[in-house]
């Protein structure tokens, strides 16, 4: 085995180790376990370069990606705060919550946080257009759970609620794009808990998708829903404040006027995550500075809006 083949093979040891299995690390890479087992003691019968490529190629993208501006993961930002707690209360009292609002604003690093601090008390999972039906739900929930996918959909619901419990939380993010039946579906694992005295909390967190749904013409259909709703939070892009970005862009401290650039972009349809992108690639590029960043802006086709002269101005 060559030096950088055993490299590679090293930094694939690494990885597993962090992931915690190298099953989990080959299926990350794209190259079975196995074949790393074999390619380590040098009995791979297959084409060993092409398998030798695949960690040369993975392990130098990495590094590569090290190397560029990386964003905050989690900093608890006005919003951020708002999904958190909200989580944390419904899975106090159980049924129902519904945060809706602008996209960009934090709702979805805010949940993830939330399911890493609570992995024994919480389940999250996020729909698309793939898997908004009832039973798409219930093979992403159970799945979650580490139950067999391979069951009817009446079994598929037993198995979940028997292996939910008392004070847990089921977080739904993008939930706009849930159907009536399996909106109604997640309702009736909050019931079952109810009916024994126990709370499991149901946080659906999406954009007003959710709330058109549920409070507007077809409100109704929803009313054994609306019902169980204590509470029903509506963010926006003009609730993020100016130390919410400083929280995320902390390299940008006393820097008065590209710290306002960005607020003020956060305030409009790009929202947070515009700020923050528009940030990075600035970074990227080798230049932060105001100048830098409206040059970006522009770049990235964003209307600022006669934004640069007022921010100048302070």
């Amino acid at each position: 085995m060559t030096e950088k083949q055993a490299n590679a093979i090293k930094q694939f040891e690494e990885l597993a180790a962090k992931l915690g299995s190298e099953k989990k690390a080959g299926a990350q890479i794209g190259i079975s376990s196995s074949i790393i087992s074999q390619l380590r003691k040098g009995n791979y019968m297959g084409d060993v370069e092409k398998q030798f490529k695949k960690l040369y190629t993975y392990f130098d993208t990495k590094s590569k990606a090290a190397e560029k501006y990386s964003e905050i993961e989690y900093a608890p930002t006005t919003i951020s705060e708002v999904v958190y707690k909200t989580l944390e209360n419904v899975k106090i009292k159980g049924g129902f919550a519904f945060v809706t609002g602008d996209a960009g604003i934090g709702k979805t690093k805010a949940l993830r946080k939330y399911a890493a601090d609570n992995p024994l008390g919480s389940v999250l999972i996020t729909i698309n257009p793939c898997t908004k039906s009832t039973k798409a739900v219930l093979k992403m929930l159970a799945l979650e759970l580490g139950l067999p996918l391979s069951q009817s959909r009446d079994d598929l619901w037993m198995s979940i609620a028997a292996k939910l419990h008392d004070g847990m939380v089921v977080a739904v993010d993008e939930a706009q794009l849930l159907t009536y039946g399996s909106i109604e579906t997640l309702r009736a694992f909050a019931d079952h808990f109810s009916e024994r005295g126990q709370t499991l909390g149901v946080a659906l967190v999406g954009n007003d998708g959710i709330r058109e749904k549920i409070e507007g013409r077809s409100r109704e259909q929803y009313r054994q829903v609306n019902n169980r709703a204590w509470q029903r939070q509506q963010l926006r892009t003009l609730d993020v404040q100016r130390a919410d970005i400083e929280m995320l862009i902390p390299i940008l401290q006393g820097k008065e006027q590209e710290l306002e650039l960005l607020y003020k972009i956060a305030q409009t349809a790009e929202g947070v995550r515009g700020a923050v992108r528009l940030f990075g690639n600035a970074y990227d590029m080798g230049s932060y500075d105001f100048n830098g960043l409206v040059k970006m802006a522009k770049m990235m086709h964003l209307d600022l809006k006669g934004m640069e002269k007022a921010v100048r101005k302070k």
